[in-house]
């Protein structure tokens, strides 16, 4: 039996659509509720009216063409609002990725300070005490009354003709000099080879040399001199080596090792008059633990012989042969055009090569970030292909649907 709320139901579909069955129930509803009655009268009389009512050909096809019309200007507008996002989208996307690659590139200028050579000049040991010369007596086992008196007198000899002689001879100053130095310079090649000649025409010679960078405005050039110039010639190099580039740090440093080097000397004169005594005393040897205990002796003293020989060659080395620090720095158009020394018209053309620098630097990360990102670009673009496909498919089915 058909109640108010099914026959509500089946007022919604069409009453051509409805079986005999539901007719028949929903009539014999109709009759026992006038509610429903009245809704399917009103239902029955609206349908007449329209198919009495005459529509005018075309009717149909012009308000389908409006809506059509009205729909490709809303999807136009829309289109060209999407478009407009994504061009600002991936010139947004372009212009990070370029500043990312630009700046992992482009390292800082090196701008710290050259660096110091502080060597110290040498440790001095400590010296061996005069109970050296009582421990080659015992050495010797010769008696204190008989050998020991002798060899004494001889030593306090030696020792005061030695040190008479020094004081009685004019000392000379003793001096080691150590230069550092920082070129700046826009011709680095050149003026690289220019700083070789350089140690060469004054006799000295370049004990170390390295080099880093490509010439790139991200990866300039430094080259890192460590040069021995005869220190006879050392002004002479250091004015020469003004004309190399631009120097922008310049620093002399002098240590005065006279006191060092003639103690080191007289207590190697002091060391060889005990060889000779020493070997006087095994010529005249008369046992074996004798000889033995001399040969140690002997071979003690002349540790102490090659020690301060060494001592001396280092100080000869130092002394004759200044050690000189070059840092040979390439630096860019921009920062050449800081430089106040240059004329105007050189300045103007280092701004023009910095700018020119810089525009091709930042092209290179460009186009190193587009292809660095080409796999994703492919990726969206299929991504977005399929769903502009399915898109264009659902509207096609959309389309004959309506058609039907």
């Amino acid at each position: 039996m058909m109640d108010c709320r099914m026959f509500a139901l089946l007022l919604d579909r069409p009453e051509a659509e409805w079986t005999e069955r539901e007719r028949l129930d929903a009539e014999a509803h109709a009759a026992q509720c006038a509610d429903c009655a009245a809704l399917l009268t009103m239902r029955r009389e609206m349908r007449a009216m329209d198919e009495e009512e005459q529509l005018p050909p075309g009717f149909t096809a012009s308000w389908r063409d409006a809506l059509e019309t009205e729909a490709q200007k809303t999807m136009k507008k829309s289109i060209r609002w999407l478009r407009a996002v994504s061009a600002v989208a991936a010139v947004a996307v372009l212009a990070v990725g370029t500043t990312a690659v630009y700046l992992n590139d482009q390292g800082p200028l090196a701008k710290t300070a050259p660096r110091e050579k502080n060597e110290s000049v040498f440790e001095e040991p400590e010296y061996e005490e005069d109970f050296v010369y009582d421990y080659a007596m015992e050495a010797a086992g010769a008696s204190e009354a008989a050998t020991g008196a002798t060899f004494s007198a001889k030593r306090a000899a030696s020792v005061s003709t030695a040190s008479t002689a020094d004081a009685g001879s004019s000392r000379e100053a003793k001096i080691i000099r150590t230069v550092n130095m920082t070129i700046q310079t826009r011709n680095y090649q050149a003026d690289c080879d220019a700083a070789r000649l350089l140690a060469s025409q004054y006799g000295g010679r370049i004990e170390s040399f390295n080099t880093s960078g490509d010439g790139s405005a991200s990866f300039l050039r430094h080259a890192s001199f460590t040069m021995r110039i005869p220190s006879e010639r050392l002004d002479d190099f250091i004015s020469g080596a003004k004309d190399v580039g631009t120097v922008t740090y310049l620093s002399e440093s002098s240590s005065d090792v006279s006191e060092s080097y003639y103690d080191t000397r007289s207590r190697l004169e002091t060391q060889q008059v005990k060889m000779e005594r020493l070997t006087k005393l095994m010529e005249k040897a008369e046992s074996v633990s004798d000889l033995v205990e001399l040969e140690n002796a002997v071979s003690d003293t002349q540790y102490w012989i090659d020690y301060y020989t060494g001592q001396l060659n280092g100080y000869d080395s130092r002394i004759n042969d200044s050690y000189v620090y070059i840092e040979l720095r390439e630096v860019s158009s921009a920062t050449a055009a800081e430089n106040r020394k240059l004329s105007l018209g050189e300045r103007i053309s280092n701004a023009v090569s910095a700018s020119v620098e810089t525009a091709g630097e930042v092209i290179q990360a460009m186009v190193i970030f587009l292809i660095a990102a080409l796999p994703w670009i492919a990726a969206l673009a299929v991504v977005i292909l399929i769903v502009c496909l399915a898109v264009r498919r659902a509207k096609k089915r959309k389309k004959e649907t309506k058609t039907e």
